[in-house]
């Protein structure tokens, strides 16, 4: 008698003790700011809370939000703002033709997606000349930011040949070489170049 009131109460009493030590995320926290750096346990966790608070009156309303940069910036952006990458591979009619030739339908791919970018600014380097003031211009360093850049684009295709009839030329056909896509993903592209 005394164990099947005892076991549904230590089930209870352990339920109880995870979900109080459970703590809740902040919403669009990336990674969870309860993560511990690292893989060193010893250390203590790092919360928004932790961090050191700006008491200007002008950044009270946001300052949880806005950390100092020489912080380990925890939130990222909000969850509903920070969509997963999508990239769909559809299928497409195509038509293949050349003048003088019949034209040819075959089955195609298209890509098709939303896939993230970011561009995170480090810091801007001073440069001052000679002939103006002695003021430091702040000039933009791209090659010191990070940035990634995806987009959806085919990651497998093959090359068909399209054999095309053409009745009024010698020899009556001709061939074309068609890019076929098999699948498509987000792929990071450099951007550092395009600066």
């Amino acid at each position: 008698m005394f164990w099947k009131l005892a076991i549904p109460a230590i089930l209870a009493w352990t339920l109880c003790v995870t979900t109080e030590t459970k703590k809740p995320r902040p919403p669009g926290s990336i990674p969870s700011p309860y993560k511990q750096k690292g893989n060193d346990v010893s250390s203590p966790s790092l919360t928004l809370s932790s961090l050191p608070q700006h008491t200007s009156p002008r950044r009270q309303k946001g300052k949880h939000d806005v950390l100092s940069s020489r912080r380990e910036a925890l939130v990222v952006t909000e969850r509903k703002y920070l969509k997963s990458d999508w990239c769909k591979t559809q299928p497409l009619r195509q038509t293949v033709s050349l003048e003088g030739c019949l034209s040819r339908t075959i089955i195609n791919r298209f890509c098709y997606g939303q896939c993230n970018s970011f561009y995170i600014p480090r810091h801007l380097t001073s440069q001052t000349s000679s002939h103006r003031s002695r003021k430091a211009a702040p000039v933009h360093d791209h090659n010191s930011s990070f940035q990634s850049c995806a987009f959806c684009r085919p990651s497998r295709i093959t090359t068909v040949t399209v054999r095309l009839h053409c009745p009024g030329l010698q020899p009556p056909y001709r061939q074309r070489k068609v890019q076929r896509i098999k699948q498509c993903k987000c792929v990071s592209v450099n951007v550092s170049a395009a600066h």
